[in-house]
This record gives structure tokens, sequence and C-alpha cells, in this order.
């Protein structure tokens, strides 16, 4: 709703105004907005995209013809490594990809460019030099112009390269690109071979400064390990340590067995076989028939079957003969015979088991003792072994360190005669077609340029255009209520404000309604009619609602006080003979100034001669008297004044009207100096009624206005008006 006040500087609100403002200034999207801005600067849109493409057709026709040579080479990772662990797979991916990174540099490096400008010798290749237009060589050219050209040369073929990894594989794309076909295909293949060459160099240098390293490191190791073994063989020595084998563990310690320990072992072992010996004879002293008596064992059996067989024919001679017969005597004689043989045989056996018991426990004994002292003899070389250990320890780190020193020495050897990891998949060849210009891709690049040059000027004349284009922006940005929008016409206002159904004169009534609902009375009865500069429709909008009033019964005068530069007299084809700057100057013959126009139905009273002081006849007081005549003797009085900027006219005669009504030419002017004409009225405390926007054309059209304005000013008709231009 748009606010305004009324003689007592109360808001005034109307239906109307809420109506017109609802209907003229509903909001826009961005596109349209977009689209309008197009529209607006369309002309210069289109020549400026012309223009672009007119060039990229231009340069693309006379553009020398380039072509491109391209050879595809192959690089492998050096030592590829394929895992499930996943730390192991991330790191090894990580050092690919690290590795392809460098790869990659190398062959844009300029130590490859240098190599390929000697190999190929370019600075005397006559299609080099006629490529690039380079002089041909001199004999008497001195080495630093050499190098200075051989350097040029160069940088021509790092600014010619291209290099182009193929995606998910490891193949690589080297393309040169010259104006020639032949030259673009020797360059592409040179540069690949050179950088294979190159690598197999770095191979074998890198190879050959290890093996000069590794071979120092050696000797001195060596030295290391020799001195080590012999301060542990002469600290053995001193000791009296005797070592009689030794082994390395898989971490690479050496195990010793000194004499003492394998001593101590075998004593060991048959102490505890003179000890089994000793339990065993202890076990068989009182049995015969172990042992020693084991041996004697079958005599005593003899002996006792036949005493047994004795006994049996001595029982039987009893039952028949006594104890005196001669038989029977002489079997008890041999039977005592055999038991005395008996008794013997034991007690001999007996004895021998004794005898080697004796001799079981004197051996234990003596097995005992001799551990007892290699014992001894063992626990104090272990006390003199903790220096010969650390001695060891130094033979054995130093051993490890030459070891893997002569691994890695022999690896070398064998890595330096492996094959290479680079090989060409495709050698280029010369191309029969150029690469460049390519016209179809110039032609859509050149539009596409023109269109975002296009859109940028668009953008930076949008935000530099300060103007009003949506009229709404009045009260938005100068705090004005917007009383009327009035479009643009081809037609004159004069003839167009006499046709009721025109749009022009709709807008105008709009406007005279809005301003009834300014004051008490209505419309205000003294308003002057203002412009920050000239040709913004001030004159002709005074005119219209002087003509508009006088539609609806009301009495009215307009006065022209652009007594500087008139323009009424102008629209009307008047003679601009006597008027206000006549009465200003002192003629108060005011009937023969005023001219009755029943045309229009209103009065006018012309500007009349332009005087050498308008300033100071405007801010005399007979401009007041002037109006106060005027009120008496008409409803309304309309005052056309002079542009604000630049002039004092307007705050002279702002003073002295009920309000004034400013008028703002949409597109055109600045909002800087509307907000600058605006601070003048306010500081000679003048009442401003509001706005109104003129010349709404299409360009206004985003925003709700132009053609089609308000609420359609051909209401009830059905034939179509031309559109106003």
């Amino acid at each position: 709703m748009i606010e305004l006040t009324n003689s007592k500087g109360d808001p005034a609100s109307t239906p109307y105004l809420e109506a017109s403002a609802a209907g003229s200034g509903s909001s826009i999207s961005v596109g349209e907005q977009v689209w309008a801005a197009i529209v607006n600067h369309r002309n210069l849109a289109i020549g400026l995209l012309g223009g672009v493409f007119l060039i990229g057709l231009l340069l693309t026709l006379l553009a020398t013809p380039k072509y491109t040579a391209t050879t595809r080479i192959e690089v492998l990772p050096d030592a590829p490594v394929a895992t499930s662990v996943e730390g192991q797979r991330d790191k090894a991916l990580i050092n690919e990809i690290s590795f392809y990174n460098t790869q990659y540099s190398l062959l844009r490096s300029e130590s490859l460019s240098d190599r390929v400008v000697r190999a190929g010798n370019l600075t005397a290749d006559k299609d080099f030099l006629t490529a690039f237009d380079l002089d041909d060589a001199d004999a008497s050219m001195t080495s630093a112009e050499r190098q200075n050209r051989a350097k040029k040369a160069a940088d021509i073929l790092i600014d010619r390269l291209a290099v182009s990894p193929l995606r998910n594989s490891s193949l690589i794309d080297v393309s040169f690109t010259t104006p020639s076909p032949r030259l673009s295909a020797k360059l592409a293949n040179l540069w690949a071979q050179q950088y294979l060459q190159a690598s197999i160099d770095r191979r074998f240098a890198a190879t050959s400064d290890a093996r000069k390293y590794l071979e120092t490191r050696l000797e001195r190791l060596r030295e290391n390990l020799e001195t080590s073994e012999r301060a542990l063989i002469n600290y053995g020595n001193n000791k009296g340590i005797v070592t009689i084998s030794s082994q390395r563990d898989a971490n690479g310690r050496t195990q010793t067995e000194t004499l003492v320990s394998s001593d101590i072992a075998e004593v060991s072992k048959a102490l505890a076989k003179a000890r089994e010996d000793r339990i065993a004879a202890e076990a068989e002293i009182n049995n015969t028939m172990t042992g020693s008596a084991a041996i004697a064992a079958p005599t005593i059996g003899v002996l006792r079957q036949r005493r047994a067989e004795m006994e049996a024919d001595l029982a039987k001679l009893r039952t028949t003969f006594a104890e005196d017969y001669p038989s029977v005597v002489s079997l008890r004689a041999q039977i005592a015979n055999l038991e005395r043989n008996i008794a013997t045989e034991v007690s001999r056996s007996t004895h021998g088991n004794r005898e080697a018991y004796n001799a079981a426990v004197k051996r234990e004994r003596d097995m005992k003792g001799e551990l007892d002292r290699l014992t001894q003899k063992y626990n104090s070389q272990q006390r003199e072994s903790i220096e010969m250990a650390i001695l060891q320890r130094e033979v054995d780190s130093n051993r490890q360190l030459y070891d893997g020193l002569l691994q890695r020495y022999k690896e070398i050897g064998v890595a330096g005669v492996g094959t290479n990891n680079i090989s060409v998949v495709d050698s280029a060849q010369v191309p029969e077609k150029p690469s460049s210009p390519r016209l179809l891709l110039n032609l859509a690049l050149s539009l596409v340029t023109g269109m975002a040059l296009c859109a940028g000027m668009i953008f930076f004349l949008e935000k530099m255009d300060s103007s009003i284009r949506d009229p709404q922006d009045v009260t938005k940005r100068f705090d004005l209520p917007l009383l009327g929008v009035i479009p643009e016409t081809a037609q004159t206002v004069a003839g167009d404000i006499l046709d009721k159904k025109s749009m022009i004169y709709e807008a105008y009534f709009s406007v005279m309604t809005n301003l009834s609902f300014l004051t008490e009375h209505g419309a205000p009865r003294s308003i002057m009619l203002t412009s920050s500069r000239p040709q913004e429709g001030k004159s002709s909008s005074s005119l219209s609602l002087a003509s508009v009033l006088v539609a609806t019964g009301k009495s009215v005068i307009l006065v022209d006080a652009d007594i500087r530069n008139p323009s009424l007299n102008r629209y009307l084809d008047m003679p601009n003979k006597r008027g206000l700057s006549h009465y200003l100057s002192g003629d108060d013959n005011l009937d023969e100034m005023i001219t009755t126009l029943p045309q229009f139905g209103f009065s006018l009273m012309t500007a009349g001669k332009t005087p050498p002081n308008a300033a100071e006849l405007l801010g005399s007081d007979r401009l007041s008297t002037l109006i106060d005549l005027l009120l008496a003797r008409y409803d309304h009085v309309l005052i056309d004044s002079a542009p604000l900027l630049g002039l004092a006219d307007a705050p002279l005669i702002a003073r002295r009207v009920e309000g004034v009504l400013f008028t703002i030419e949409a597109n055109s002017t600045k909002s800087r100096v509307i907000a600058t004409a605006l601070m003048r009225l306010k500081m000679v405390g003048a009442k401003l009624f509001g706005a109104i926007v003129t010349k709404v054309g299409v360009k206004n059209n985003a925003y709700g206005y132009g053609y089609g304005y308000g609420y359609g000013y051909s209401y009830g008709s059905t034939e179509k008006k031309p559109e106003a231009q």
C-alpha cells in the first residue's frame, strides 16, 4: 500500500492507491529480470556476439595449420607389489602414484629437452629452423651464442610438448604439434627414444655409483671383521679357552662350544653310567645267579643236579641195605664231597659280585671328582668369557654388516644388466591432416566466449545503471509515494490526452485520482510539476494533468514557469508574446496574459519573454500574489517549473505552492541525480506529494509495466491499439 500525506501532514491511505500498487508492481522472478536485461541490451549483445564470432572465424581461417604426432610408451613400476594386506596395499598404491608423477615430470624436464636437441642436432636441422623461424647456424657464432640457441630450441620443444597419461593404465602419450607433419613425427619419436635412453643411463649411473660406494664400505667392514676376529682368538688363547665348535642361529648370533663344556658333558654321561653300574652291582651282591656269579652258575647247577641224583640212589639203597653197607657208605661219601664242591663254588661267585660292586663304587667316585674339577674350571672360564662374549658379538655384528652389503653388492651387479621398465608401444606416424585450427570447435568457442562477454557486459551495464526501471523503486529508494506510471507513446501527448480511451489519458486519470486523496479538500489546488533534468516529461505531464482535471468539471489554469526554456507554447503551437515574466516584471494586465484553450478546456499562461534575471523574478513576492489571484479565479493552478539541477527556479516556486509533483523518466535518470534534486526541495521546505514515472516502455515489461499497464487501458474495446515505440 502506498502511503501519502494530507494537508495536515497525516497519513492518507485509499483503496484506489492500494489497488493501483497491487496491480502494477507485482514481484517478478529472477529469470524474468534476466530476460528483461537481455531484451533491453539485445542490440549491443547481438553486435558483440557477432563480432566475437567473426573474429573467431577470421583467426581460424588465417591461422597456420598445425600437425600433431603422438608416440605411445609404456612405463612400468620398478618393483610391482601384489599383496592382500590392507596397509601394504595402500602403501604400494601411494608409491606407484609417486612413481608415475615422477615419470611425468621427467618427461617434461628441461634436461630431457636439452638431450633431444643434442641427439637430433636440431640447432642445425633445416626443418626445425624453418618451422619456428630461426636463423641458420653460423660458423662464426661464439660458444655463448650457441648455448643460447640450444636453450631457445629446448624451450620451443617444451612449449610444443604434450604429455597425456591414459587413465587406469601404464601407457603415456607423448605428442608434438608443429607446422610440419614430418617434424612433428620426428620430434615425438626422438623424445620417446631419448627418454628411454635417459632412463637406462640413470640406471647404469646409479648402479656404478652404488657399486663404488659399496666397495668402499665392504673394504672397511672387512677390515673391522678381521680385527674383531683376531681380538677374539687372541683373548681365547690368553685365557686358555679352547673352542672346539661354533654355529650361527637364525638371528646371526654365534653359539660356541668350548673344550671344558664338552668334557663336562662327557664326564656327566660317564658319571651317570657309573652310578647305574654301582646300583646294579649293589643289587647283585648276594645273588649267585646274576652278576659275576652268573659265570659259575652252570657248574653249581650241574653239581646240585648230580647231588640230587646221588641222594635218590642213596634213598633206594637204604630201603634194601643197612647204613654200613659199602654201597651206602660210598654214596654218602660222594654226596658229602659234592656238597663241599657246591659250597666252594657258591663262595667263589658271591666274592665276584662284591668285587664288581666295589669297582663300580670306585668308578662312580672317580667320575664325580672329575666332574667337580671340570665344573670349577668351567665356572672360572665363564667369568672370563664375559669379555669374550662381547668380542664375539662384535664379530657377529661386523659379519652381518659385511654379509648384507656383500649380498647387496651382488644384487646391484645383477640389476645393472636387467631389462628396462620403459618401452615404446606405438611410434609416431606422419599425420595426414592438421590437428588445428579446428573450424567447428573454434566457432563454438567463439560463440561461448561471445555469450560470456555478452553476459558480463549486460551484468556490468545493469549494475552500473541506477535509473528507475521498476516504478516501485521510487518508494523503496527515495521514500516517495508513487502516484502514477505513464506509458511511453510514439504520438504527441497533446493528441493522446484528448482521447479518453487512450493509455495516456487513463494513466493521468489515475494520477489525478490519487491526488484527490492527498488533502481534505480533494486534489491540491496549487501544484508545481518539476523534474531533475530536462526532457523527463514534466511539461507533458502538466498539460495532461490539466486536461484530466478539466474533465472532472474543475476550472484549471496551467502556468509555464520555465521562463528560461518555455515549452508549453511549442506543445500547443501558440505564440509566446506576453506571460509570466511580464507579470513578474511589473505588468498587471493579467487578463491579456491568460489564454483560454477551448480544445482542452483549461486556461494557459505562457512563460513570456526570457528575462536576464529569472531567479530574481521568481523569488519576488509578485509570484505569491499571482498564485493567490489565480486561485481566486480557478479551482486548480498547475505550474510547470524549470528542472531542479543547476537552476534555482524550482525551489523558489516550491515554497509558494501547496505541494510538488515530481516527474521521473524511466530507464534514464540516475538515482543519484534524483536524490540530489529531492534533497534541494527538502532543503527549502517544499512539500512533496509524490512522483510520476514517465516513458515506461518495453524495457519495463519484466516489472509488470509497459504495454498492458494497470488494468488494461483498452478494457471493453475489441480492437487492439498499436504498440508504442
